[in-house]
């Protein structure tokens, strides 16, 4: 997160936002925003959001992830937001979505589903 620029911008529990400047270092060779950067923004969000949730010393890890990527990322600022669908005792099911904010406005680039397994203290 850090070497990327992300920061949490929203923790409330069972929901995260994340933000990051849209730079150079970001963008793939026509300029959009990387898929593999969407991905990672839309894993922040979700996998801070089930975090919000576990037991106190519990992590949670990405399990499963899937990102449809809905149009090119073209703007100022690429944000995500995450939320739990359902906690559980190993697994956390969430959604994220992704977007950019262009002239002010935030337009959905990705959105993703994704299980985070809970890794229990010994």
């Amino acid at each position: 997160m850090k070497r990327l620029g992300i920061e949490l911008i929203t923790i409330e529990p069972g929901y995260t936002e994340a933000r990051v400047p849209f730079q150079e270092m970001h963008e793939q060779q026509d300029q959009y925003v990387h898929g593999g950067l969407t991905a990672t923004m839309a894993d922040i969000a979700s996998g801070f959001a089930a975090y919000t949730l576990v037991a106190e010393g519990e992590r949670v890890v990405t399990a499963d992830i899937r990102t449809s990527y809905l149009r090119p990322g073209v703007g100022e600022t690429i944000l995500s937001k995450g939320w739990v669908l359902k906690p559980g005792h190993n697994f956390y099911f969430c959604e994220a979505e992704v977007f950019m904010i262009r002239d002010g406005k935030e337009v959905m680039i990705a959105k993703s589903s994704s299980t985070m397994a809970v890794i229990k203290p010994r």
